[in-house]
C-alpha cells in the first residue's frame, strides 16, 4: 500500500536546528569546494552518527510516537502536530528549504458502489473513510438501450444477451482497470440474483461479466439486497425519494442527482456501515 506525506506542524523543534545549522554548514562547505574544483564526499562526524544522506538533505525514516494529540519524533525530540487522525507509520525530516516534517500515513483505501443499468451501463461511486463522495464515473451511454429492448420483447432473447455481451465487452474491462487504479478495500454490487423480472435477469448476465473479472483481479466485492436501493436519498437517508425519468428527487430535503448515481453512491454508503 503506497504511503502518503503529510505536512505537519512544529510545536517544538528540538534537536532540529542545531542539526540543521550542521546540515546548512555541511552544505556551503560542499558547494563552495565544488566550485574550486574539489569535492566532500563524507558528511562530518555529528551528521555521520544521524545516518545522514548527502546530497539528499534529509533524515528518517524516524519513529514516531503520539502522546495524547501530539507526536513526538524521538529521534531528534521534536514535537510535531498532524491535520490527519491516528499514529503515522513514520517521519521524514526535510532541510533542503529550512526544516519541515513530513509524516507518512496508509492511504485510506475507498468504497466502492457499482449501479448497473441500462442508460448507464455501469456508475461507479466511491467514498473515502468518511462516507464522503471521492470520485465518480460512467461507464457506457445508451449503448445496450435498443438491444435491451429487443431482448425484453421476445419470450427467449438469448440472441440478444449475446449482442449485449458483446457490445459489453470493452466497457467491462474500461471499468474494471478504473477500479483498480482506485484500489478499493471493497466494491459493492446489488445481488440481482434476486430479481425474477427479465429486466433484472439481463442485467445479471451483465454484472457476471464484471463478477468474473473482480475473480480474476483479486479485486473482493459484496453483493447487497437492492431493495430501495434508487429510492433512498444519499444526502439526507429520506427512504421514499422521487424517481422522474433519470433524476432522483428528494421531497425531504431537496436533493437531486443522476438517478443511477444515487444508486451507486447508496450501495457504497450502505457497505461503508455493514460490510
Amino acid at each position: 500500500m503506497k504511503e502518503e506525506l503529510v505536512q505537519a506542524k512544529i510545536i517544538d523543534y528540538g534537536k532540529l536546528k542545531s542539526i540543521y545549522n550542521d546540515i546548512f554548514f555541511y552544505k556551503e562547505y560542499s558547494e563552495a569546494l565544488r566550485r574550486n574544483g574539489g569535492s566532500l564526499d563524507t558528511p562530518p562526524p555529528s551528521l555521520k552518527k544521524l545516518n545522514f544522506i548527502p546530497n539528499t538533505y534529509r533524515l528518517g525514516p524516524l519513529k514516531v510516537s503520539c502522546n495524547n494529540k501530539i507526536l513526538k519524533i524521538d529521534f531528534v525530540n521534536a514535537l510535531v502536530e498532524s491535520e490527519r487522525e491516528g499514529l503515522p507509520k513514520y517521519a521524514i525530516i526535510d532541510f533542503s528549504k529550512g526544516i519541515k516534517i513530513y509524516l507518512a500515513y496508509e492511504n485510506e483505501r475507498p468504497i466502492i458502489g457499482i449501479d448497473v443499468g441500462i442508460r448507464h451501463l455501469f456508475t461507479v461511486a466511491s467514498v473515502n473513510s468518511n462516507g464522503k463522495i471521492c470520485k465518480v464515473r460512467y461507464f457506457g451511454d445508451k449503448e445496450i438501450i435498443q438491444p435491451f429492448i429487443r431482448y425484453l420483447g421476445e419470450e427467449q432473447g438469448v440472441v440478444h444477451l449475446t449482442e449485449i455481451k458483446e457490445k459489453v465487452k470493452g466497457l467491462v474491462h474500461q471499468t474494471i482497470r478504473f477500479i483498480e487504479s482506485l484500489d478499493p478495500k471493497i466494491v459493492a454490487i446489488e445481488d440481482l440474483r434476486l430479481y425474477d423480472a427479465k429486466v433484472g435477469k439481463g442485467l445479471r448476465v451483465i454484472q457476471e461479466m464484471l463478477e468474473h473479472e473482480f475473480y480474476n483481479k483479486g479485486i473482493k466485492f459484496k453483493r447487497l439486497d437492492p431493495y430501495n436501493t434508487s429510492r433512498i436519498c444519499s444526502h439526507c437517508g429520506y427512504k421514499r425519494g422521487e424517481i422522474m425519468g433519470s433524476i432522483f428527487v428528494c421531497p425531504s430535503c431537496g436533493y437531486k442527482a443522476d438517478r443511477d448515481f444515487n444508486a451507486a453512491y447508496n450501495l457504497a454508503l450502505k457497505c461503508y456501515y455493514t460490510c
